[in-house]
């Protein structure tokens, strides 16, 4: 088990920390925190190590509002924020990661199963597949669609069509040729 530290007094980003506070659900080691705004914040030791709180708050929302929240490195770890993990493209994104990597989820036996992968570039970078999708017709009213139905998540293989489209282009059509 690893030796407790104490944290009193220390500084974060933008909080210093106050005192110990009651353990978290998980029984982790919680930390009352002042924010150079005034707040008061509850937050682990391995969040305030790490880097990934670094304020209240305060620091996200003027990122946001200053438009600088394209990506932001949070920590020295490099993770990194886009400001679009709630958008619709996101989920689609997620969605297809999902689908071929997480054998928990219903649909990986359609997907991952079957040996789909999603490209190497699109599985680590969701802004180098934003960058694609947007370059190549993405709309709120399209979904991405795989050409070959037995090939890969990746950029030669897929397009954004409607659901007339990929109801045309499934694995259980029959096609007839007419002579």
């Amino acid at each position: 088990m690893p030796k407790f530290q104490d944290l009193t007094g220390l500084h974060f980003g933008r909080l210093t920390v106050l005192e110990r506070a009651e353990n978290g659900s998980h029984g982790r080691t919680r930390w009352r925190c002042l924010c150079v705004c005034g707040n008061e914040c509850f937050t682990t030791s391995a969040r305030l190590k790490s880097g990934d709180t670094q304020s209240c708050g305060c620091l996200k929302k003027e990122i946001m509002r200053s438009g600088k929240a394209k990506i932001m490195s949070k920590s020295s770890k490099g993770h990194r924020t886009h400001g679009l993990t709630n958008s619709r493209l996101y989920g689609i994104w997620n969605g297809m990661k999902q689908r071929c990597s997480n054998p928990n989820r219903n649909r990986y036996k359609h997907y991952g199963g079957r040996g789909i992968k999603v490209c190497e570039e699109w599985e680590k970078s969701f802004e180098t597949f934003r960058a694609w999708a947007l370059a190549n017709g993405y709309a709120e009213d399209l979904s991405i669609d795989r050409i070959d139905c037995d090939g890969n998540y990746c950029p030669e293989n897929c397009r954004w069509a409607t659901i007339k489209e990929q109801q045309n282009n499934r694995r259980n059509n029959k096609r007839l040729e007419v002579t």
